[in-house]
């Protein structure tokens, strides 16, 4: 299993803390194709220490993949997420059957609610306590990343030999956002997208 640490450096700020936008169809047909009989949970709350981790059964994600079904076809879909310009903390969960059977699930509030309630037993109060105060939200002033709108697959992917500015929606192509779950402010700082979470060393 891949390590979750991101390291920190003194000119980045970790990309895992960027929300791309609300859960969309991409997302949700991800969520309904997954099949495996124990997924793992990834919360995405730490930026300097391993993100917690924790596994569920088939059961419970195909409850999860019904609260998806019915909580991304309401009518109102803006009163499941909320903008936040937070960029430390909480940012979303990832469900994982393989190295590339994954979604990340984020501005989607029930579904939230329930992966957080399925770790409750793995996590700490305050962490809890935090996740609970931010679930829904979505950086705001970012839009969604299509998947088509550049082969973020085709890695490496490097940016050129200048100091970049903080930009992850036009950063090599965008493919910080739409691969964020693969790449950390390591992969950033350096303006490679790996899709590995590189570490240094």
């Amino acid at each position: 299993m891949k390590s979750n640490l991101c390291f920190s450096i003194s000119f980045c700020l970790c990309l895992l803390t960027i929300i791309h936008g609300q859960f969309n169809k991409d997302d949700f047909e991800k969520l309904q194709s997954l099949e495996c009989y124990q997924p793992s949970v990834i919360l995405h709350v730490f930026s300097g220490t391993e993100n917690p981790t924790w596994n569920i059964d088939l059961k419970q994600l195909n409850h999860i993949k019904k609260i998806a079904n019915t909580s991304f076809y309401q009518t109102d879909r803006s009163s499941l997420s909320k903008p936040t310009n937070r960029v430390m903390g909480y940012h979303g969960f990832t469900i994982r059957c393989s190295a590339d059977d994954y979604v990340f699930i984020h501005g989607l509030s029930p579904v939230e609610f329930v992966l957080l309630l399925d770790g409750r037993s793995t996590l700490s109060k305050p962490i809890i306590e935090h996740v609970e105060e931010h679930i829904g939200e979505v950086m705001s002033g970012l839009t969604d990343r299509k998947s088509d709108n550049a082969d973020c697959n085709s890695v490496p992917i490097r940016g050129p030999d200048t100091v970049p500015s903080y930009d992850p929606e036009t950063d090599d192509n965008g493919c910080f956002i739409t691969k964020q779950s693969e790449n950390n402010c390591y992969a950033y700082g350096t303006d490679i997208v790996t899709n590995s979470f590189p570490q240094p060393g």
